[in-house]
């Protein structure tokens, strides 16, 4: 599987829609800062960040929801997808990353970790026991 992974800052709050069959869909917009070091200047060139659209879906979209907000520092795992579409008759191409896992940073930020139920898990089975700390 080919996987790729993104570093960088949410652009605007998450969009957390439903597909007509109830399906949890979450659009992310992540800006990468990018640097490059100069060799005549001694030191690092800030280059123009490139812009990532990114896509989450189900469970993973829901908990990104009520989790994050713009400006956070996010780390994305996922695959690139075709994102095209056909505007006014001209044909328009673009990619998405279809994310497969979305982490928060915690270098400027704290999180507090809430374990949600899993759809597919027994009512009546025992909760895990909460990290000691």
């Amino acid at each position: 599987m080919n996987e790729i992974t993104i570093h960088g800052n949410l652009t605007a709050d998450p969009e957390l829609r439903f597909s007509p069959g109830g399906l949890p869909v979450l659009t992310l917009n992540v800006a990468v800062n990018r640097s490059r070091y100069d060799r005549r200047n001694g030191g690092y060139t800030n280059l123009p960040p490139v812009f990532h659209r990114v896509v989450a879906f189900n469970q993973l979209a829901e908990n990104a929801a009520a989790s994050l907000a713009k400006g956070a520092t996010v780390t994305i795992t996922g695959q690139l997808a075709d994102d095209s579409y056909t505007k006014d008759g001209e044909r328009r191409r673009g990619i998405k990353l279809e994310a497969a896992e979305i982490a928060a940073s915690l270098r400027y930020a704290t999180a507090q970790i809430t374990r949600t139920k899993r759809p597919d898990t027994d009512p009546a089975a025992e909760p895990l026991p909460e990290p000691t700390r």
